[in-house]
């Protein structure tokens, strides 16, 4: 009867041991600790997350034209220039409305200033620019093209007038007089170039 006391601590300690064996068994294989769980669920959620488009950088020197959109105001020709961080730009719908601006492209962004609340704002996506204008109480959204010459955006001063033409890439002309007369045909020969001049508001 003596001798059952460390017999009995024996068992004791073997069947707590067998206990935990089983215990670890149970568990799933290559269960991470919380800690490790946690922080690989914050790396999935970041490696998941949209990356933030970067803008697209203007071009050190470049002419985009194209259309405002929509029929009502009706549609009209857009030329915007670029030169360093500077830029200019003309709409003109061949009728009666016709508009300057000038002021900044950069970081992809265009901000422009034209007469009174005229203002236009775009942003570069590839090799083209999508935003939006106003001229005369109207405003437009715009889509313009990297255009190589002769197309682009002409401008002639004389006579106290200012005339403006955009040519398109396939060679139709929009133009107008600042005094609201038809422009004459566009001769590129002698039609002054604008490019990205911040000097051609009228």
């Amino acid at each position: 009867m003596k001798n059952r006391g460390p017999i009995l601590t024996l068992v004791a300690v073997a069947v707590l041991g067998l206990v935990l064996f089983l215990v670890n068994l149970s568990a799933a294989p290559g269960t991470p600790p919380p800690a490790d769980a946690a922080a690989g669920a914050a790396a999935t959620t970041t490696a998941s997350a949209e990356p933030v488009a970067a803008a697209t950088p203007f071009p050190a020197q470049a002419s985009y034209t194209g259309k405002t959109e929509g029929k009502a105001p009706p549609e009209a020709a857009i030329a915007i220039t670029v030169k360093g961080e500077k830029a200019s730009s003309y709409v003109c719908d061949g009728k009666s409305v016709e508009a300057w601006y000038n002021g900044t492209a950069k970081d992809g962004k265009l901000e422009l200033k034209g007469k009174g609340d005229n203002k236009l704002t775009g942003t570069l996506n590839g090799d083209t620019i999508t935003g939006e204008v106003s001229a005369g109480g109207k405003t437009w959204k715009f889509t313009a093209k990297l255009a190589q010459k002769p197309a682009g955006l002409y401008r002639a001063s004389g006579g106290g007038t200012t005339t403006g033409w955009i040519r398109q890439p396939d060679g139709a002309v929009t133009g107008l007089m600042s005094n609201g007369a038809p422009a004459p045909p566009l001769d590129t020969a002698t039609a002054q170039s604008v490019e990205g001049d911040t000097t051609v508001v009228n």
